[in-house]
């Protein structure tokens, strides 16, 4: 095993996907910049797996990405809010020069990934689910958690 080290994580703001409005992020191994285009396809196969309407009872048609640029692999982690407090996941996987493709079923998140998306739960629970009522732009707004590899 590899010894933890932490990466470089970045918020890009909002963007818009197939009516739904999602937070967009970045993982990097080592130094950057992230190469976007290397992410567009993934970017394509996330918006086609988003369900129908953006917005139903418990849907809001918020959630998040992350384009993970890996050592060896590419990942694209797709996250939406739905049925009020849960967090449907698909995770599409490429090695470095292949084509995308969807996450075999021993694939999964990583720590690295983790970390925004407890970082998304906390903010979904301190502004749509609490006692104050839903806080959908506060929701938007509440993506701060950025940190530059050592």
């Amino acid at each position: 095993m590899e010894p933890y080290a932490s990466r470089e994580i970045r918020f890009w703001g909002v963007r818009k996907v197939e009516r739904w409005a999602l937070k967009l992020y970045s993982v990097l191994f080592g130094r950057g910049p992230i190469e976007w285009e290397r992410f567009e396809p993934g970017l394509q196969l996330a918006g086609r797996a988003l369900p129908e309407p953006n917005e139903s009872n418990g849907r809001p048609g918020l959630g998040f990405l992350i384009a993970h640029q890996g050592r060896t692999s590419d990942y694209m982690v797709l996250c939406w809010w739905d049925r009020e407090n849960e967090l449907p996941i698909r995770v599409w996987v490429r090695r470095i020069g292949e084509i995308w493709r969807p996450a075999a079923p021993d694939e999964s998140v990583c720590v690295w990934d983790l970390e925004i998306i407890w970082s998304e739960r906390q903010a979904w629970v301190s502004t749509v689910l609490s006692a104050t009522g839903p806080d959908l732009a506060g929701y938007l707004a509440a993506a701060t958690h950025e940190r530059s590899a050592p």
